[in-house]
C-alpha cells in the first residue's frame, strides 16, 4: 500500500454510493412497476418490503447526492486542509443523520421514541467502544485546536515522523521517505494521552546526549572545535550547541543542532561518529 499524500477532501466515495443507490433503487422501482401492471407476479408481503427498502434507498439516495452536489462548495469556504476534513465529515454526517431519522419517522417511530432508542444506542456504543470514542475525540481536538498540521514532522512518544494523513481514527507518520510503502499509524487517542513535540515542517532540531567519565583536557577550545565540525556537517552552524552538564551525579555531554529532515538519520550517524572520535578516551561506551 503506498503512502497516502492527502490534498483535499476526495468526493468519489461519494459519486460511488450516489451511483449504487441510483442503481438499487431503479431495479427495485422497476420490479415495482412491471408487479403493478401484472407483468409479473410477487406476494403481497414481498411487495410491500420491496416498497419499504424502495424509501429507505431513495432517502440514502438523496442523502448522497446532496453531500455529493454540496461538499466541494462547503470546503472551498475552508483555507486549512485540516478544516476542509473537519467540516466535510460533520456535514457528511450530519446529513445521513437527518437521513436515518426520516427513515425511522417513515417506519412509525416517534420523536420521543428515537431520542430514547439514539440514547441507548449511544450508551451502549460507550462502553463497547471506548478507545474508538477516545480516538474520535482526539480527532476533533487535533482539527481545531490544531497541535500540528499536515506536512509537520512530530515526536509522540518514540515515534517521530512527518503527518502525511489525519484520519478519524489515526495519524499516519512518514518517518522513512526512502521507503514509499512504510509508514506510522498512531492512533488518535494517544494524543490525548502523551505529550506532542511539533518539529516543524522543514528541519529538525537534533538531540544527541553522551554519558562521559571524565572531563578532557583543553574542553573549551575542543568544544568550539566540535561545534565548527558540526556546524559544517550539518550546514546549519548557528544553531549548533555543545555542553558539559550533571544530572542524577552523573557526567554528560549534550550535543544539538538543525538538520533537514531528509539528512536527520544520515547526519546523526556522521555526528556520533566524529563525537566519538574525538572524545574516544572520555565516553563512557555501553558493553554490547
Amino acid at each position: 500500500m503506498a503512502k497516502p499524500r492527502l490534498k483535499e477532501p476526495k468526493t468519489r466515495t461519494h459519486s460511488a454510493s450516489v451511483i449504487f443507490f441510483s442503481v438499487l433503487l431503479i431495479l427495485i422501482q422497476g420490479v415495482l412497476y412491471l408487479s403493478d401492471k401484472g407483468i409479473i407476479q410477487i406476494p403481497a408481503f414481498l411487495n410491500r418490503i420491496l416498497i419499504n427498502v424502495s424509501v429507505v434507498i431513495a432517502t440514502l439516495f438523496i442523502t448522497s447526492l446532496l453531500i455529493r452536489l454540496t461538499i466541494k462548495r462547503l470546503t472551498k469556504l475552508f483555507d486549512e486542509p485540516e478544516e476542509r476534513i473537519f467540516y466535510s465529515k460533520i456535514f457528511s454526517w450530519t446529513l445521513y443523520g437527518f437521513g436515518l431519522f426520516v427513515i425511522l419517522h417513515y417506519f412509525g417511530v416517534s420523536l420521543g421514541n428515537i431520542t430514547i432508542f439514539l440514547g441507548l444506542i449511544a450508551t451502549g456504543l460507550a462502553f463497547a467502544v471506548r478507545d474508538v470514542l477516545l480516538s474520535f475525540f482526539g480527532w476533533m481536538i487535533l482539527l481545531n485546536k490544531k497541535p500540528f498540521r499536515i506536512g509537520d514532522h512530530i515526536r509522540i512518544g518514540d515515534d517521530v515522523g512527518k503527518v502525511i494523513h489525519i484520519g478519524t481514527f489515526y495519524v499516519l507518520l512518514d518517518n522513512t521517505p526512502e521507503l514509499p510503502q512504510d509508514f506510522i499509524r498512531v492512533p488518535n487517542r494517544l494524543f490525548l494521552e502523551k505529550s506532542i513535540s511539533n518539529l516543524g515542517s522543514t528541519t529538525y532540531q537534533e538531540r544527541i546526549t553522551f554519558q562521559m567519565v571524565n572531563i578532557p583536557e583543553n574542553t573549551t577550545a575542543i568544544i568550539k572545535d566540535m561545534k565548527g565540525e558540526i556546524g559544517t556537517l550539518t550546514q546549519k552552524s548557528e544553531n549548533v550547541l555543545l555542553q558539559l552538564d550533571m544530572v542524577n551525579e552523573k557526567l554528560l555531554l549534550k550535543v544539538e543542532y538543525s538538520v533537514s529532515f531528509d539528512k536527520q538519520k544520515e547526519k546523526r550517524s556522521e555526528v556520533i561518529q566524529l563525537l566519538f572520535k574525538t572524545f574516544k578516551d572520555n565516553l563512557l561506551i555501553p558493553k554490547v
